[in-house]
């Protein structure tokens, strides 16, 4: 529930932590904020199961306990050679803390109740602040991390167990165990005072400057992928009419 979350936040969800899962798990018919969020993942397989027949999909379940499964479950699969996935590391692709999450949501606020227009958000904060914050630097045991409260673990086990019997209802193959979803983790009951570390907010202001910098032509100039359609489009409709006079 907090990874969900975090990925809503940045995505653009402006509730706090405590009335999304309001919302979530005791407010149906959970259409909002975030519909299609308790049926994702079995409606998933079952689009993928009815195109191609369930006998041509597996369905790997994950498990936190162990995070090493993944990689050997993929590996013993007859589609990859033996030591082909490894490791990356920890900080590639790591969950935010809570400071992390709450600094680029109150910035959306802010900046939303401003009336700024959206592209202006989106690059420099979701590709530049928040990616370069998550991928730079590693959080210390003194950041504090998402908790849930302690109502919360035994209703999102519910979710869980609902969208294992589906899934298996659809007949796919299915690895590792999938009771794994309904089991409920202990609750990590009230959350301390967030607390973003300075290493953190340079790297979050220096992944804004270079990705504006990137956007705006600063420096060298950019490649056709690093350019937005929109662009594209404007230098082209200033350039063709000017071939086609001179020709």
């Amino acid at each position: 529930m907090p990874s969900q979350w975090r990925q809503y936040g940045r995505n653009g969800l402006r509730l706090d932590h405590e009335p999304w899962l309001e919302h979530m798990l005791r407010r149906p018919p959970y259409d909002r904020p975030a519909p299609g969020f308790r049926r994702r993942h079995d409606r998933l397989v079952g689009r993928w199961a009815g195109a191609t027949g369930p006998g041509r999909v597996t369905v790997v379940v994950v498990d936190d306990r162990d995070r090493d499964a993944p990689m050997r479950t993929f590996e013993a699969l007859p589609v990859l050679p033996h030591g082909l996935p490894r490791p990356v590391p920890e900080t590639a692709n790591r969950s935010l803390t809570l400071a992390e999450t709450e600094m680029p949501r109150n910035l959306d606020k802010e900046f939303r109740g401003n009336g700024l227009p959206e592209e202006l958000y989106s690059k420099p904060v979701r590709h530049g602040a928040i990616a370069h914050m998550r991928n730079a630097c590693g959080p210390t045991p003194r950041d504090v991390r998402i908790r849930t409260p302690r109502w919360t673990p035994e209703a999102a086990a519910g979710i869980g167990a609902e969208a294992a019997a589906r899934t298996g209802s659809t007949g796919v193959r299915i690895l590792g165990d999938p009771a794994s979803p309904s089991r409920a983790p202990a609750s990590g009951g009230p959350a301390d005072a967030p607390r973003l570390a300075p290493e953190a907010a340079a790297r979050a202001l220096f992944g804004t400057l270079t990705t504006a910098a990137a956007t705006n032509g600063a420096g060298k100039g950019r490649t056709v992928h690093r350019t937005s359609s929109k662009e594209l489009v404007k230098v082209l409709g200033h350039r063709c009419p000017e071939r086609l006079r001179l020709r």
